[in-house]
């Protein structure tokens, strides 16, 4: 089962938004990336030269929710009991180095803790009462959604993609393995 994760957008212990929304140049990132692997998994992910990043720190249960991500997970943008985009896993890494340069560098450390997504689909989509057997209204920290919540999800709308469609209202074109 695909798993969904809860990244507040305005938690300090996240570096999202605009990087993530507007992507950066992959040019940019590749000299950070050092091992080859990574290097061409990411020109494959991101053939148009522009990649969706966003990182956590590592601290808290940052670490063991990010260590179980894998591609195609869906994660959702979070602030004030509303998803504000939707993105799905293509790769992860972690990187201080190359979290500094995405992003300045603080006291409290780097967002070393990086994932590489697919271009997110933005726009609110408040959590009122119906939407509360798929997810909680308020969220403090990255979140692992829990399997009751994602078999629930399942359930009512079949798939992932249909829960981003339908229940989230993101009415275009989305998909959790293939890019835009």
């Amino acid at each position: 089962m695909d798993n969904v994760f809860i990244c507040p957008v305005d938690d300090d212990t996240a570096a999202f938004g605009m990087t993530l929304e507007v992507g950066c140049a992959l040019e940019g990132v590749l000299p950070f990336v050092h091992d080859e692997g990574q290097r061409r998994a990411l020109e494959q992910c991101y053939p148009d030269g522009r990649c969706h990043v966003w990182g956590l720190r590592d601290r808290g249960e940052n670490v063991s929710s990010w260590s179980a991500m894998a591609p195609g997970d869906l994660v959702l943008g979070y602030r004030k009991r509303s998803i504000l985009s939707a993105s799905t896993v293509r790769m992860k890494t972690r990187n201080p180095e190359l979290a500094n340069y995405l992003w300045d560098p603080t006291a409290e450390g780097p967002f070393e803790l990086i994932c590489f997504a697919g271009k997110p689909h933005v726009g609110e989509a408040p959590i009122v009462s119906q939407m509360l057997g798929y997810l909680d209204q308020e969220y403090g920290g990255f979140t692992r959604l829990g399997p009751d919540k994602c078999r629930a999800i399942l359930h009512a709308f079949g798939s992932l993609d249909v829960f981003v469609r339908l229940g989230l209202r993101y009415d275009f074109p989305f998909s959790f393995r293939h890019s835009e």
